[in-house]
């Protein structure tokens, strides 16, 4: 059963690769090297980025969050006796 559904998604993939391939008007070589040389890459690096980006924020906003908890608990100054 599960090597039958393996087959079935590589089959689909496998012809989704013969359908872009004829819209791109190549062969399925360049549009199988195209994918895993290019477009692949190019998304793994965008995710990389995007998740930087998120742990530079997150690291803002929670900077943020502490600095306004410590500015709520402080006590008002001191003036002393008059």
């Amino acid at each position: 059963m599960i090597l039958r559904a393996g087959l079935a998604i590589y089959a689909a993939c496998v012809d989704f690769m013969l359908h872009a391939a004829r819209l791109l008007g190549v062969t399925y070589r360049d549009a199988n090297a195209l994918l895993f040389f290019v477009v692949w890459p190019a998304v793994t690096l965008a995710l990389a980025l995007l998740v930087l980006a998120q742990r530079a924020a997150l690291a803002r906003a929670l900077s943020e969050r502490a600095r306004a908890a410590r500015t709520a608990n402080e006590d008002p100054p001191c003036e002393g006796p008059r």
